[in-house]
């Protein structure tokens, strides 16, 4: 497997790796933080270090880099890296030619944004890496399956189970853990990609906001949803606790009810896993102008979730397609260094979108250690070719996301910024970036995050497609 390099010099946070130790009541984030803060004068960023500084967030930390052995400021403590990559330093598209390196740390579709005619970003601001983690069922659920010696695997269908083969994401511990910590191959990234699902038992967005635009900056689409998300077994992070009644043999399941504009008011989608890989996602659409619910088969997963996105039933969470080992081929291509959007989203937004809601004034970005999977089309029929995902390796979570047409071409990027809980170690969305590179068209999404009482607000009401048709 390739390693990939930086170059000679230490970034600023990296020497704090040496000099500050890991302690009870501090980490290497929270000083880096604490230093650039002061720097900064930016409420924002001192609000942020309020909530890292918070003894549940430390403590919660230092478990989770006990449990995977190392955290983002170890692994970068072993690379080399620009002396100029540090925090506080900024970059735009007059000063960009003097940072050689920069194209070393970022994807090629996200370097070319800061002198792009479209989906322009204006400026970007270094700031300190964090460090992330799963929330705590996910921390209990690792650490049982550790303890008890109990080592899920991938059988010869490219299905994640238990030692006695039942399916090791419907029960018990193995429903909330990373099953592979530490990867060896790209189907094992994949399934541990796969079971982070969305870090939270509870997804809850009231609304969310679509958003497309054209080449010249012009919004052409905008859609306006509320939208949820449910982890069916082993919950701890929300109520209900344990296992959903009736969904024995479902994974989790997401769903989605349209709001605005007024001639798609009621457009609705319900789209639930089976953990036995034979057996098609349970689809359904419910399309108010045929008062009609459709079943929808996986060809229909390519299609966007409404006119003019770019965001298909198949890219919820930037990668919702089924693991099918026939189908596709699973590859472990490399390890590197990639600056992409902290998920400061809790606290506050690390992007600014200009008046026309189609570029980024400004852009914060931190230095992330990845790993590098591609997901390879066999059957030619897909919509992308290639699709290829910087997984964090702290977070089990996407980070960047490219994929290519069946002709070989980029075609979309996404990447997003999400609202990270670090005292619970939980997350919800808080934007994504989506950009169309054959039609240059930039969008994505904003979501509003509901936190308090979502065990009262979404119910097992909002997956049943004849119960969610009656939403409003």
């Amino acid at each position: 497997m390739k390693t990939y390099r930086a170059r000679k010099g230490l970034l600023l946070i990296t020497a704090l790796a040496s000099s500050v130790a890991f302690g009870a009541d501090t980490n290497r984030a929270l000083e880096a933080w604490k230093e650039f803060a002061q720097q900064s004068g930016n409420p924002d960023h001192q609000k942020w270090v309020e909530e890292i500084s918070k003894p549940e967030a430390i403590k919660l930390a230092e478990e989770w880099r006990n449990l995977r052995g190392y955290d983002a400021y170890d692994l970068m403590g072993k690379a080399q890296l620009p002396e100029e990559l540090k925090p506080g330093l900024k970059i735009t598209k007059d000063n960009i030619s003097q940072y050689p390196w920069l194209k070393e740390y970022m994807v090629p579709e996200a370097y070319s944004q800061l002198t792009s005619s479209w989906g322009n970003i204006g400026e970007i601001t270094i700031v300190p890496s964090n460090t992330y983690y799963m929330h705590k069922g996910y921390l209990a659920g690792t650490k049982e399956l550790k303890e008890k010696g109990i080592e899920i695997k991938i059988n010869d269908k490219g299905e994640l189970v238990y030692p006695d083969g039942s399916y090791a994401l419907l029960s018990g511990a193995g429903a909330t853990s990373v099953p592979f910590l530490h990867p060896k191959n790209g189907l094992e990234l994949n399934w541990s990609y796969v079971a982070h699902s969305v870090n939270t038992d509870t997804l809850n967005f009231e609304p969310i906001h679509f958003r497309a635009c054209t080449s010249d900056s012009k919004l052409d689409a905008q859609y306006k949803a509320d939208l949820w998300w449910w982890h069916y077994h082993n919950r701890q992070n929300v109520g209900p606790e344990g296992d959903v009644s009736g969904k024995e043999e479902f994974i989790e399941g997401g769903s989605i009810f349209f709001k605005e504009p007024f001639d798609i008011r009621g457009l609705a989608g319900v789209r639930q896993r089976y953990a036995d890989n034979s057996k098609a996602d349970d689809f359904k659409v419910f399309i108010p102008s045929l008062r009609r619910t459709r079943v929808m088969a996986g060809s229909d997963a390519q299609d966007p979730l409404a006119s003019g996105l770019d965001i298909t039933w198949d890219d919820w969470r930037a990668n919702w397609g089924k693991t099918d080992i026939n189908a596709f081929e699973y590859k472990l291509v490399g390890e590197t260094f990639i600056l992409t959007i902290p998920e400061t989203g809790y606290v506050y937004d690390p992007g600014k979108l200009t008046d026309d809601e189609c570029n980024f004034a400004s852009l914060e970005l931190e230095l992330r250690p990845v790993w590098i999977l591609d997901i390879i089309d066999k059957t030619g029929k897909y919509q992308y070719s290639k699709r290829r995902t910087w997984i964090d390796k702290e977070m089990y979570y996407m980070q960047y996301h490219t994929t290519w047409d069946p002709r070989g071409n980029v075609y979309r990027t996404w990447e997003d910024s999400r609202a990270f809980r670090p005292t619970e170690g939980d997350a919800q969305w808080r934007f994504a970036i989506v950009n169309n590179h054959t039609t240059k068209r930039t969008g994505g999404f904003f979501a509003d995050a509901v936190w308090e009482d979502r065990e009262e607000r979404v119910t097992e009401e909002m997956f049943d497609i004849d119960l969610l048709r009656d939403y409003e």
